[in-house]
């Protein structure tokens, strides 16, 4: 089986970075194609182009991240599968898992094109915006179920144990995105990088297929399953939920941006566009650290799981320090190369982009945390209390920005973020410690 990884015996650090450095290379790549792409629109198109975009970020983020993060609890479930040896099970499980994601791709992309230009107005996004806002997000949401199953094919693959494959995927998508949106960005608009990015999110999708048909696990025994389904869903649905809930967050903090006019709009959405850069080594860890205990989990081996919690905890703060200094010293000429434009107008986008993106590097061992204890939870099977963290999440990042007066004014938006991932990670160290004794049921296998 090509690539295929059992997490169940050997150094826990060691398994988990081994397997977190392609997906870390994978971020970095993503960190350059979404600068490419955001350059490409900034540059060509203008700073009220790059707001446009900016403005769809939190509703693409809503469906999109609900999708991605139901892929990743799929993989969960089916990480456990591998873990425990049970072979059928992993096979009938990934066909329910297919049916289940392209059909809610595709629902998701049908009620997001009808109803895309009502959520922008709903945001408060300035007429001058809305039009090409609609145009770029529709047709983004409008290809949901190429997201869908390339994110559930590749979650798949990493709950395998292989996480190099995800990674030339990445190189892929990043490829094939770039050199569409240029080529297309002159002869359609804004619309040229939404469609490069569903064709480059298809051409990674078949290579992931393609690998994933060579490592044999899925040869034979495969079909529908209703008792894995309702476990898929028992799993994904409450991380899907948690994603929802906390982008349902970032739209209320995206309407209180959007009254701050299109200069603070493009300086919060170019120092987003930056989460790559913050999350370049945690995304991939907190991949480790998920699919090392749902394997081990699955196994029985809660010893493991400890041990996984305790190598993941210096591994996040390690890797949170190196990427803070970078953010100090970098950021700002990270970000200027992102769009051009009137010299008043780079230097405001600019001076409202690193005051948010310096906020955000300071929360950066808060969020790592997060991730950390948020992962290895999913991993035990304990989707509902990722869920819980997302409500708090939320609450907290809206009872920022609505409860603080207006004398704070900026501020309410800058700090949502990091005051949102305190308050979740507080709660996930406080669950996992108080959880962790209790599971100790193995997994019945399938026959």
């Amino acid at each position: 089986m090509t690539n295929v990884q059992d997490m169940t015996q050997g150094s826990p650090a060691r398994l988990m970075l081994r397997f977190s450095l392609p997906l870390m290379l994978a971020n970095v790549l993503q960190l350059l194609y979404v600068m490419a792409d955001s350059a490409i629109v900034g540059r060509l198109l203008g700073v009220t182009a790059f707001a446009a975009v900016g403005v769809t970020a939190s509703l693409y983020w809503f469906a999109s991240g609900a999708i991605i993060s139901i892929a990743h609890g799929f993989g969960i479930v089916l990480g456990q599968r591998f873990g425990a040896k049970d072979m059928v099970g992993l096979r009938r499980g990934f066909v329910t898992a297919f049916c289940l994601m392209a059909g809610l791709g595709a629902v998701v992309g049908v009620v997001g094109v009808a109803g895309s230009e009502i959520l922008l107005v709903m945001l408060n996004t300035p007429p001058e915006l809305l039009g090409s806002a609609d145009i770029y997000l529709g047709w983004l949401l409008g290809g949901m179920v190429i997201t869908a199953v390339y994110h559930l094919i590749s979650s798949v693959l990493m709950a395998l144990g292989d996480s190099k494959a995800p990674m030339r995927a990445m190189v892929v998508v990043s490829v094939v995105s770039v050199v569409l949106s240029f080529v297309l960005v002159s002869p359609l608009g804004i619309v040229g990088p939404a469609i490069a990015l569903l064709l480059a999110q298809l051409a990674g999708l078949v290579y992931c297929a393609v690998v994933l048909c060579k490592t044999g696990v899925l040869a034979g025994g495969m079909g529908w399953d209703t008792p894995l389904a309702k476990e898929l869903l028992r799993t994904g649905l409450p991380l899907g939920l948690r994603d929802s809930i906390i982008q349902a967050g970032g739209l209320v903090v995206q309407r209180h941006i959007n009254n701050y006019g299109v200069e603070f709009i493009a300086g919060v959405a170019i120092a987003k566009r930056m989460y790559s850069l913050l999350f370049i080594a945690s995304g991939g860890l907190e991949a480790a650290a998920a699919t090392f205990s749902a394997q081990n989990f699955g196994a029985g081996r809660l010893d493991r799981v400890r041990q996984g919690v305790a190598a993941g905890v210096r591994l996040m703060l390690a890797s949170a320090g190196i990427i803070m200094a970078a953010t100090w010293l970098f950021g700002r000429y990270i970000l200027a190369l992102m769009f051009d434009g009137e010299a008043y107008m780079i230097s405001t986008v600019l001076d409202v982009g690193i005051w948010q993106l310096m906020v955000l590097a300071v929360g950066l061992p808060v969020v790592h945390m997060l991730f950390l204890y948020r992962a290895t939870l999913e991993g035990m099977g304990l989707s509902f209390l990722s869920m819980m963290s997302g409500f708090l999440e939320a609450g907290s990042r809206v009872a920022v920005v609505v409860l603080l007066t207006p004398a704070v004014g900026e501020w309410r938006v800058i700090l949502s973020d990091p005051l949102g991932w305190l308050v979740a990670a507080v709660f996930l160290v406080v669950a996992y410690r108080i959880v962790y004794s209790q599971r100790t049921r193995p997994l019945k296998p399938c026959h």
